[in-house]
């Protein structure tokens, strides 16, 4: 059977997945993975991916207990991303945050987080058995994603005893950057590591030359800004495969012994698992040749096509950005339209374009690296279009407000998450939920960032909130169906 005929019969198969998959190929692409499904690949590496998929060989070496090529790989990393040391994690950030927490940290231990850490850091703290040490939030955050400031880092710090380290997000979603380096000695100087989740920030890594960047500064990786451990997701930014994860450890933290680089080694085959994904680790090492060679003018590029972009949107949307954010991420206030959520989703895919969040006032939107004109000309058009939609429904500038400051209500200053997420437990209605203790992680998705975490109790702004998130099509974890999962009274 010819490469033809094998086509053919693949066609008239019944493969739902593989179907959806194709058809989204031709669409704008405004969100993760940075790949663009495959087009940001060289066409050689493209066709070369199915052939990379092999297993532990002599010829290879082993991810998880890296020597040989894999090795080499991993050192030619570490140097481009500023690392003593690096590891491919194939099976995500999740994974690689997992493995810097069991490996910083003991059962126990009291972690200084913010409560919008994501969900994965919830759950891994429920895993480990590690106290979650809310950091004390009086400043409403400018997105809800709950990004907490430099000074209340700093004064959480010094408020709270026998802490064990601290994990910190950054950049936010939205592509808000918190400065580290007064953070990280305070830190320090209390003898405790600094963890970061840079999930959006591989490519701050990229060698961005001044005359390029206009009025914008380009912000400074965690690991410049001295962090002891960085968790990277790359597919969110760089060309590499969905999950690719970059684990890196700083000098100061191994010298330091702050962090022990047998204990990673020991924890990183714990939870990655064993049958890393050579392809997904080919993709890591080509990402990072491309940061190092040919990176700098695709952001160049980009950089221009966003300022023509902007010259064009309509005076109702507004893109929202200060110096010191991501440059590269495009964040987009429609709240001044008329145009609701449900609205904006029907326009955006009338035009082919998928963006990475609809919020209740902005859309995130996330250009790879090599989006083409052609893809930011679709999204300005539906921007007119957003723009022109008359006036029908209610303001939703108020569940953006409400979601926001959810992030500040926190019921303890700390919540040892394993006893909660795994106790007995029941479903009910949400709206009969006043007063209950949450058994699970409540959570818009996209970004995962949980509103309540379980041991917190349900209150009447929570269920309010809920109503409205849900009344404007959000999707939110935690809630299925209607019902949300509560501790089982007794």
């Amino acid at each position: 059977m010819n490469q033809t005929d094998k086509e053919a019969r693949l066609n008239e198969r019944d493969l739902p997945l593989v179907s959806a998959l194709k058809k989204g190929r031709q669409r704008h692409s405004f969100h993760m993975p940075a790949n663009r499904a495959g087009q940001s690949f060289s066409a050689a590496f493209r066709t070369l991916l199915t052939e990379l998929d092999t297993t532990e060989l002599a010829t290879t070496g082993d991810i998880n207990q890296p020597d040989g090529v894999v090795l080499e790989a991993l050192r030619v990393a570490a140097r481009a991303f500023g690392a003593a040391r690096t590891y491919f994690i194939t099976s995500g950030t999740t994974n690689s945050l997992r493995i810097a927490l069991a490996t910083a940290f003991r059962e126990g231990d009291r972690v200084l987080l913010a409560k919008g850490s994501h969900l994965s850091i919830a759950n891994s703290c429920a895993l480990l058995g590690l106290e979650a040490v809310f950091i004390r939030q009086d400043e409403l955050p400018r997105f809800p994603d709950g990004q907490v400031s430099e000074a209340e880092v700093l004064r959480s710090l010094e408020e709270e005893e026998d802490l064990a380290g601290v994990l910190l997000t950054t950049p936010g979603y939205y592509g808000e950057n918190l400065t580290l380096e007064k953070i990280c000695k305070v830190a320090h100087a209390k003898n405790i590591p600094v963890l970061i989740d840079a999930a959006h920030g591989a490519h701050f890594a990229i060698k961005v030359e001044a005359p390029v960047l206009a009025e914008k500064s380009w912000p400074r990786t965690a690991l410049a800004q001295g962090a002891d451990l960085v968790a990277q997701s790359a597919h969110k930014t760089l060309p590499a495969l969905t999950p690719a994860s970059l684990l890196h450890l700083s000098q100061g933290a191994i010298d330091s012994g702050r962090i022990s680089p047998t204990r990673l080694a020991k924890m990183l085959p714990v939870f990655q698992t064993s049958s890393p994904s050579f392809p997904i680790a080919a993709s890591l090492d080509y990402a990072r040749d491309f940061l190092e060679h040919d990176a700098p003018s695709y952001v160049a590029r980009l950089l221009e096509s966003i300022a023509d972009f902007e010259a064009q949107l309509p005076q109702e949307i507004h893109r929202d950005y200060v110096d010191g954010d991501d440059p590269c991420r495009l964040v987009l206030d429609y709240s001044d339209t008329a145009c609701s959520r449900q609205k904006l989703m029907e326009i955006l895919d009338f035009h082919q374009v998928d963006v990475e969040l609809i919020d209740a006032r902005r859309m995130v939107c996330i250009p790879a690296l090599d989006t083409p004109r052609s893809s930011f000309n679709a999204l300005a058009e539906a921007c007119r279009e957003i723009a022109q939609v008359e006036a029908g429904g209610q303001s939703q500038t108020a569940a953006d407000l409400a979601q926001r400051k959810a992030f500040l209500r926190q019921e303890g200053s700390s919540f040892k998450i394993r006893e909660n997420f795994f106790a007995e437990s029941e479903e009910i209605e949400f709206q009969d939920a006043l007063g209950r203790r949450s058994a699970a992680m409540i959570a818009p998705y996209p970004p995962g960032v949980p509103l309540l975490w379980p041991g917190e109790e349900i209150t009447e702004a929570d269920i309010s909130l809920w109503q409205e998130l849900l009344s404007l099509a959000y999707d939110i974890r935690g809630l299925k169906s209607g019902k949300v999962e509560v501790l089982a009274e007794e």
